[in-house]
């Protein structure tokens, strides 16, 4: 399996992991919003997307999910409780569910992803949805489609520095530590 994307990620987690030599990761400081929070969160955000669609093409070849409620209806029906996976950041005693509000009936997407659209459409009038929170949730979202999209890797390689699903002891669904919700 290719692994560019998983690289890709992990690049994107350590461009964030060097905003906190500035803005000390904390719920304090959730709201603080910058450029540097603006350009992750639309890379990010755009790379949730790619994934999202990826995922979606490995459940099922023909798939046509072309927008995030897509995505939630084809991603949750396959992977029942997928809504509720928490990513873990030890470092700082955080926990985030990052895909919580696909939960929700009727479809809804998750807060991080409308603020992404919100900047990324409106830069000028929703800066300060560029923020801290909001990026690390987004992250957090991306993870965590990697993690099912992997879900049968055995060890996926490297592992992240800053957020945590159960690494090393177990990739996701196999073995000691923490499974993937509907896997």
């Amino acid at each position: 399996m290719d692994l560019g994307q998983w690289h890709y990620f992990l690049s994107l987690e350590r461009d964030f992991e060097r905003t906190l030599d500035y803005v000390e990761l904390a719920e304090e400081n959730h709201k603080a919003y910058s450029n540097e929070y603006a350009k992750l969160l639309l890379l990010v955000g755009s790379e949730v997307d790619i994934v999202a669609k990826i995922l979606c093409k490995d459940i099922n070849a023909a798939s046509t999910a072309s927008n995030i409620l897509h995505y939630q209806t084809e991603i949750c029906a396959r992977f029942a409780g997928m809504h509720t996976i928490e990513i873990d950041i030890p470092r700082y005693r955080m926990s985030v569910l990052p895909w919580l509000d696909w939960g929700n009936t009727p479809l809804s997407s998750p807060g991080w992803w409308r603020s992404y659209n919100n900047v990324k459409h409106g830069r000028d009038a929703n800066f300060n949805e560029a923020s801290q929170g909001n990026v690390t949730a987004a992250l957090c979202g991306l993870l965590a489609l990697h993690l099912y999209i992997h879900r049968d890797t055995g060890h996926l390689q490297p592992y992240p520095k800053l957020l945590e699903f159960a690494f090393p002891q177990t990739l996701v669904a196999r073995g000691s530590g923490k499974t993937l919700p509907g896997v």
